[in-house]
Parts: structure tokens; C-alpha cells; sequence
């Protein structure tokens, strides 16, 4: 499923500046992505938002904080969409370990102090592409670094990519279908050393919501795909 203007078109993007400077790139992509990132963003929501922006681990996130215009009475219950990440960039930085910054019971990590109680969640793993640290950014069903399927060897691909080139322009963005917190895709993008963007998106969904045509393939006689899901 993709609504209508909630895809960025980073190509066209680089081509309105073309440049062979890839630092001069880069601050260029943070000053013209953000906004076309919060107008994806509101065009999937379709209810009003409040996103805030901060840092944390040198990277820079926008984060909707939905429920505080409900307890201003702006929006009505039945509208609300839950608190959630709308999208988390920055520089890749070389790989020194896991663990030790994130939070197992906030949503954002040290930032959460600034949202409030309600940010609260079980600890899932969200790690933005090319950062150090394993803060729960998003509920992720599955664990694209440990996959053995296609969309894994792609994410591990994208990661060592970032691991190897230190300083690259990467993000992950979340896709919502629905008023909860947990994406139904995850966009994961990075800008390579010679300008061009490299970017996939994942489905973001149980794999147990597989298993029912699994089996009927199997009562059929025929013989099931091995990899439950594609990178779409």
C-alpha cells in the first residue's frame, strides 16, 4: 500500500543540485530533506501532527508527539495517532560496539526525559542505519541484521557500506498505514561516495502473518518460497 504523496523523491532532489563535493551535498540534504520528510509524513498521517526535532548519538531525529495536542483538546480521541518516530538522520560513524546508550524502557532514550511518561515502551531493537547505538526507536518484527533472507543481506550490505565509509549521509525512515506507533515499512537510505543514493524499503509485519499461505502452498503441493518477504 503507498498513498499518494508520501514518497520523496530523493533523485530529483539531487539532480536540482548537482555538486561533486559530497560534503557540500550532504549539508544540502539536511536543509531540503526534513521538510519533505514532515509533509510525507502529515500526507500519511492525515491528522494533525506536532513533530519535534532533537539530537541524540550525533543524529538528529523528528518525532511526532501526537498525544500532546489531544491533551490540549485540539484533536479528538478517535483522530489521534500514537507518539511515534517520523524519521532519524545523520553521518555514519565507525563501528565501536553495541549497546550502553540506548534505554530498555523509553522509546528515545536519554530523550525521552523530554517528552514525558508517555513515551514509554517494551524495549525493541532500532538501531539507525550506520549509528552506535541501540535505542528502541520503532517496534521491528524482524532483526534485518541477523536475516538470512534477502531483505538481511541487503540491510547487512547497507550497514558495512556505512561501517566502511565513515561519515556517510544515511537515515531511517518510518511508514505508517495506520494510527499505531509500529511501522508498516521501514526506509532505510544512504548517499555513496560517488552521489548517489542508495535506498530500500522493508516491510515491517509478523512473520507469523506468513504462515497461513505457507501452509496452504504446502496443501497444494507446492513447494513454499524460502524468504518470507522482499524488499519492496
Amino acid at each position: 500500500m503507498r498513498m499518494r504523496g508520501t514518497i520523496v523523491d530523493y533523485e530529483a532532489l539531487l539532480a536540482s543540485r548537482p555538486s561533486l563535493i559530497y560534503d557540500e551535498v550532504v549539508r544540502y540534504l539536511f536543509g531540503e530533506l526534513p521538510p519533505l520528510w514532515q509533509k510525507a509524513y502529515r500526507k500519511m498521517t492525515q491528522s494533525p501532527t506536532s513533530i519535534h526535532g532533537f539530537s541524540h548519538c550525533g543524529f538528529e531525529f523528528l518525532f511526532d508527539r501526537a498525544s500532546e495536542l489531544h491533551s490540549r483538546g485540539v484533536i479528538p480521541e478517535e483522530r489521534l495517532v500514537e507518539d511515534r518516530i517520523v524519521v532519524a538522520y545523520g553521518r555514519s560513524m565507525p563501528e565501536t560496539g553495541r549497546g550502553g546508550n540506548g534505554s530498555r524502557n523509553h522509546l528515545l532514550g536519554e530523550a525521552a526525559d523530554r517528552f514525558g511518561d508517555n513515551t514509554q515502551r517494551h524495549y525493541l531493537p532500532g538501531r539507525v542505519l550506520g549509528g552506535i547505538f541501540d535505542v528502541s526507536l520503532y517496534p521491528q518484527y524482524r532483526d534485518l541484521e541477523n536475516e538470512h533472507s534477502g531483505e538481511g543481506r541487503t540491510y547487512r550490505a547497507m550497514e558495512k557500506y556505512c561501517a566502511e565509509h565513515p561519515c556517510t549521509f544515511c537515515f531511517t525512515r518510518l511508514i505508517y498505514f495506520s494510527r499505531s506507533w509500529r511501522p508498516d515499512a521501514i526506509e532505510h537510505g544512504l548517499l555513496k561516495q560517488d552521489g548517489m543514493f542508495w535506498i530500500d524499503r522493508f516491510k515491517n509485519m509478523p512473520i507469523e502473518s506468513r504462515f497461513p499461505s505457507l501452509l496452504q502452498s504446502v496443501l497444494n503441493g507446492r513447494k513454499p518460497s524460502t524468504e518470507l518477504t522482499t524488499a519492496d
